[in-house]
Parts: structure tokens; C-alpha cells; sequence
């Protein structure tokens, strides 16, 4: 286990965040997807969610809650619990302690039926993860970009989507999820961070009480692997009747997280659609009027950059190409001193944003230690504002066009249909 602490007076909470991190498969990604709700209805002493609910409650207001992460094709099981801090409640009423057993039980003591989860438990977790991928359809941005993902990845772990597959979920009981939540906790890697006003030696002591510091060395991870782009671009045309068409372009790039060229690579994104004053925004949807929405995300850990538009059908050919022409025109170095200081105040703003949100510097230190790098925001605004634009430049030539989406109107919808 990596244990993290970082103890400030700055907040009046304390935030305990659990990471188990494995590889991304499609056999197994369904089951380790549905393992934290299903953990989340009661563990052997507070058996059931009301229970759970209830304890929180006691505990001065607790906030428990879990979720799954996509880190490059590593899915990441996460669970926080959020408890005001000890220096501020009444003598004697200290909430940590029995926070951190609580956290502890949902994981290592789980309510069960002999040697499964509950099957209660389980049948309920099925069916609402069932409503919730078979629901992707109906925000189609989010349709598109993991539609461009599939095709772009189809060969690759990252092409699985983090929540798994439909049709995997009949065959999927509460033994299986016990027996995937024993295999994770003996085998996957274990990150654990407090944030808040607490006391590092005492919340030390109690994290070796409370965790089992002794487990074994977790398995070697097989990480994300590199794939060049494809010989020549894929393009996908997806009919679907709806009134505005959505245009994805998966791009790959020769750079990752724990390259020396990422903060470049990082900047360059911004520069092309992470922002309001970024190109595509600017010359795509403003100048050129070609589309209702222009943006550009990088996927640090899989080195991709997926841009996205929402376009009318008519317009898919010029608009793809103006896309591609912004990031050519930065490669080229065409950069301006505005977009580059917008750009690095961007990102300096969206790090200092995050020094109110104990959740936020948790997850944004826990992904970037995975690359190697110092997850500080005050670090990583001291690495962007090294970057040169000659270097913004270089890292673009090194973005190459992989596969064009285009979930493309066919027909009015229907009034029930969403656009």
C-alpha cells in the first residue's frame, strides 16, 4: 500500500480517498465496474445502505461515495469518505477514526451470503448499471466520443469502455463479485490519501491499525500500451436520426504522461480547443461559423487527443478539414503570445481552483505520480510555464490524425428523440 498524507489547516475536513488500480479487460471490466455499488449497500456491521447512511450521518455528516476510473487502459476502483475534522469537534467526538473503520469494512468486510455478495445487493447494482449504458445513446456527445474511441481502439484494452459490457451482465453474481473483490484486494495496487486537519502521526497510526499494511507486493500491471496511428485515417459514418450531427476526430500522439515532452503536448491542446479563446473555438465555430461546439481533449496516460463538434450534416467535410488545418497551423508554429499566455492562465486558473477541492488535488496527484510527475498544482504550473512555443510546435508534429467519427443525421427525430 502507498499511503499519501498531506495535512493543512486549510480545510476544516478530512478527506480519505482509496485507489485499487487494474488492468483494463474486457472480460472484467463489467464485474470490477458493478464490484463498488454493490460494496456501497452495507458491509457484515452496518448491513445494508440505510445502515450505511445512518452511520455517516452519526459521524457529523460523513459524505461515502465510490465511483470507477478510466486511467489509459487501467480501470481504477475509487471509494472517499469525507468527515469533519477532529480539532473541531467537541473533545472526545473525534469522527476519523471511526470513518477510516468504515471505509476499511466496505471493502475488507463486506455484508455477504456465505461466500457471495448479497444477491439483493447484486441484482439491484445490474440493473441500474443496465439503465445507465443502455441511456449512453441519449447524450449523443458522449455517444460519439466513446463510438470514435471503439473504433479508433478496437483492437486495444482502451477501446473498453470503463462500465463494460451489456452483455455481460446476466452472468454476473454476487460470487463472482466476491471473488473479483479478493483477487483486486490481493493483487492490485493500493493508493490511499488523506487530505485536511488532521495529525499525521495519529492518522498514521491509525491507517496501519485499520489497513493491512502487511498485503503482499500487488502484480505487476501490464500498463498502457503504444500503438502507432492507422496506415491511412478510418472514417465512420453512423446514421442516426437526429437533428445535429456530431463530429469526432481521434488523433494519436508519439507522447504520454511521463514523457518530457507532455507539458508541451498538454499546452498544445490547449492552445487547439481546451478552452473559449483556443482555436477551434475561435476559427472553426466563430470565424468560419461551422459548427454549434468546438473542443479538444488529451488523454495524458493513452497520449490521444479526441476532438469534437457539433456540426450539420452538410457541413461535415469542410469542418473536418478546418479542424485538421488548426492543428497544422500549429505545427507550423503559428502560435500567437495571446493564445500562449491564455492558455498557460488557463490552466494556472483550473489548478488554483483546485486548491479549495481536497477531491480534486487527490485525483489530480494520483494520476500524475502514476506518470512519474509532481502533482502539485503550484509544480505543474511552474512545468507549463517553461514551454515554449517552438516546443508547443514540435509536440503538434507529433499529433497524428487516426480515425474521423461522424454520427451523421439522417431524418428529423421525433419529438421523444433526443438531438
Amino acid at each position: 500500500m502507498r499511503l499519501h498524507l498531506a495535512p493543512t489547516d486549510k480545510f476544516k475536513t478530512v478527506v480519505t480517498k482509496l485507489f485499487l488500480r487494474a488492468d483494463l479487460e474486457a472480460e472484467r471490466a463489467t464485474e470490477t465496474a458493478l464490484l463498488p455499488y454493490v460494496l456501497r449497500h452495507g458491509t457484515r456491521a452496518l448491513p445494508s445502505m440505510q445502515a450505511l447512511n445512518e452511520a455517516c450521518e452519526q459521524l457529523f455528516g460523513a459524505s461515502l461515495g465510490v465511483d470507477i476510473l478510466k486511467l489509459g487502459e487501467q480501470q481504477v476502483v475509487t471509494a472517499r469518505i469525507e468527515v469533519v475534522g477532529d480539532a473541531f469537534l467537541p473533545k472526545g467526538e473525534g469522527a476519523f477514526a471511526p470513518a477510516l473503520a468504515l471505509l476499511e469494512d466496505l471493502f475488507f468486510d463486506p455484508q455477504r451470503e456465505g461466500e457471495a455478495l448479497t444477491a439483493a445487493a447484486t441484482r439491484q447494482e445490474r440493473e441500474k448499471l443496465e439503465r445507465f449504458i443502455s441511456s449512453l445513446i441519449n447524450d449523443k456527445a458522449t455517444y460519439a466520443a466513446e463510438s470514435c474511441v471503439r473504433h479508433m481502439c478496437a483492437d486495444e484494452p482502451y477501446g473498453v469502455f470503463e462500465y463494460g459490457r451489456l452483455e455481460d451482465l446476466p452472468q454476473i453474481d454476487g460470487a463472482r463479485l466476491e471473488a473479483r473483490r479478493a483477487q483486486l484486494l490481493a493483487t492490485a495496487p493500493l493508493d490511499v490519501y488523506v487530505v485536511g486537519a488532521f495529525d499525521a502521526d495519529e492518522v498514521r497510526a491509525a491507517l496501519v491499525e485499520s489497513f493491512a499494511l502487511s498485503r503482499p507486493d500487488p502484480a505487476p500491471l501490464r500498463g498502457t500500451t503504444r500503438h502507432p496511428p492507422a496506415q491511412a485515417v478510418r472514417e465512420i459514418h453512423e446514421p442516426m436520426a437526429v437533428k445535429q450531427g456530431k463530429l469526432c476526430m481521434g488523433f494519436r500522439s508519439e507522447v504520454r504522461v511521463e514523457d518530457p515532452e507532455y507539458w508541451a503536448l498538454l499546452l498544445m491542446n490547449g492552445v487547439l480547443g481546451a478552452f473559449p479563446h483556443s482555436k477551434l473555438f475561435k476559427n472553426v465555430r466563430e470565424k468560419a461559423g461551422l459548427c454549434y461546439d468546438a473542443s479538444s481533449n488529451l488523454e495524458r496516460f493513452k497520449g490521444l487527443v479526441l476532438l469534437s463538434a457539433g456540426i450539420d450534416r452538410e457541413r461535415f467535410a469542410e469542418t473536418r478539414d478546418t479542424c485538421l488545418a488548426q492543428l497544422e497551423a500549429i505545427a507550423r508554429g503559428e502560435i500567437s503570445e495571446d493564445e500562449l499566455l491564455s492558455t498557460q492562465r488557463s490552466y494556472q486558473q483550473g489548478l488554483e481552483a483546485l486548491l479549495d477541492s481536497p477531491s480534486g488535488l487527490v485525483n489530480l496527484d494520483y494520476a500524475l505520480r502514476l506518470g512519474g510527475r509532481d502533482g502539485r498544482p503550484g509544480a505543474v504550473v511552474e512545468e507549463l510555464g517553461r514551454v515554449t512555443p517552438a516546443q508547443i510546435a514540435e509536440a503538434a508534429q507529433r499529433v497524428h490524425l487516426d480515425t474521423v467519427y461522424f454520427l451523421e443525421p439522417t431524418a428529423e427525430p421525433s419529438a421523444e428523440e433526443p438531438a
